[in-house]
C-alpha cells in the first residue's frame, strides 16, 4: 500500500537526494581573496577572482541520482516486502558512499589546498543527504516492523 509510513519516508529521502543535486554548495571555504567549493558536480577553486582549479566530482550526482531513483523503485515494491528491505538496505550503501565520497573530498582534496587549519563550513545540501540516510533508516525499521506483524498474523493462524 502506497499510504504506508515507510513509503513517505522513501519519498522524502528522494527528495532530499534532489536537494542534495540542486543547491550550489555541499561545502565552502573562504580566506581573504582565495575561496573553494564543492558541489555535486564540481570541486572549484578560485583564488583573486579567477577559477584556478575546477575538478569535475560527477561521481556524487550519479550515487545521488541512484539513491533517488532507488528510494522511488523501493516504494513500489510493497507486495514484497524482503525485496523492499533489501532495495532500502541498498539504498543505505548508496548513501553510505555518497557520504563517505562527499567528507573524502572534502578532508583529502579541498581541505589541504589552502588554510588546513579553517576547516570550512558544510552547506545544507550535506544535511540533506544525511537527513536521506537517516530517513531511509527509519524506513527500514518500519518495513522490517510490518513483515514481522504479518508473519505473527500467519503463525496465530
Amino acid at each position: 500500500m502506497l499510504q504506508r509510513p515507510q513509503s513517505l519516508l522513501l519519498l522524502l529521502v528522494a527528495v532530499c537526494m534532489v536537494f542534495f543535486l540542486g543547491t550550489p554548495q555541499i561545502w565552502h571555504k573562504a580566506v581573504s581573496t582565495e575561496s573553494i567549493s564543492l558541489s555535486a558536480y564540481t570541486l572549484s577553486y578560485v583564488k583573486a577572482g579567477s577559477i584556478v582549479k575546477n575538478t569535475p566530482v560527477y561521481y556524487l550526482a550519479v550515487l545521488a541520482v541512484l539513491s533517488a531513483g532507488l528510494a522511488i523503485f523501493t516504494i513500489f515494491q510493497f507486495k514484497n516486502r524482503v525485496r523492499q528491505m533489501l532495495l532500502v538496505s541498498l539504498n543505505s550503501l548508496v548513501g553510505a558512499a555518497l557520504l563517505g565520497a562527499t567528507v573524502y573530498h572534502i578532508q583529502m582534496d579541498a581541505n589541504k589546498i589552502f588554510a588546513p587549519e579553517n576547516q570550512g563550513e558544510f552547506g545544507l545540501s550535506f544535511w540533506g543527504a544525511f537527513l536521506a540516510l537517516a530517513l531511509n533508516w527509519v524506513a527500514n525499521r518500519l518495513i522490517r516492523r510490518d513483515d514481522k506483524m504479518v508473519k505473527d498474523a500467519d503463525r496465530m493462524r
